[in-house]
C-alpha cells in the first residue's frame, strides 16, 4: 500500500510538471504530492517507529534512503517558499526554483527506487 501511494505522489509530481505553465494547476498537483509524501512519512514513522529503528541499522542504503528523504523534504519547503515568492511577482526566483525542481524531481525518484530496495 506504502508503495502504490508513493507512485500516486510520483503521478502527481509528473503532473504538476507537466502543468508548470499553469501556475494554480502546477500549484494543486505539487501541493497533494506534498502532502501526501509528509503523511507518507508521519504515518511510517507512527506505525513503524522508522527513526528508531534506523538508528539501531547500520546499513549503507538504508542510511542513505534515510538521507535521500530528508534531502526531499528540505527541498519541497525550499520550493514551497519560492514558488511563494514567484508568484508574489518576484519573477528572479523562478530560475532557482527550475533548477531546484530537477534536484527535487532526481531525490524524489532515487527515494522512490531506494524504497523498493529496503523493504
Amino acid at each position: 500500500m506504502l508503495h502504490a501511494l508513493s507512485t500516486l505522489v510520483l503521478l502527481f509530481i509528473a503532473a504538476g510538471v507537466y502543468h508548470r505553465k499553469h501556475p494554480r494547476t502546477h500549484l494543486r498537483y505539487m501541493l497533494a504530492a506534498f502532502i501526501l509524501d509528509v503523511s507518507l512519512v508521519l504515518y511510517i514513522e507512527i506505525a513503524r517507529h522508522a527513526v528508531e529503528k534506523m538508528v539501531h541499522h547500520s546499513g549503507f542504503l538504508l542510511w542513505f534512503h534515510v538521507g535521500v528523504s530528508v534531502a526531499v523534504l528540505t527541498a519541497y519547503v525550499a520550493q514551497i517558499q519560492l514558488g511563494r515568492r514567484i508568484l508574489r511577482g518576484f519573477v528572479a526566483s523562478r530560475q532557482i526554483h527550475i533548477r531546484l525542481g530537477l534536484t527535487f524531481c532526481t531525490l524524489r525518484l532515487l527515494n522512490y527506487i531506494t524504497s523498493f530496495m529496503i523493504v
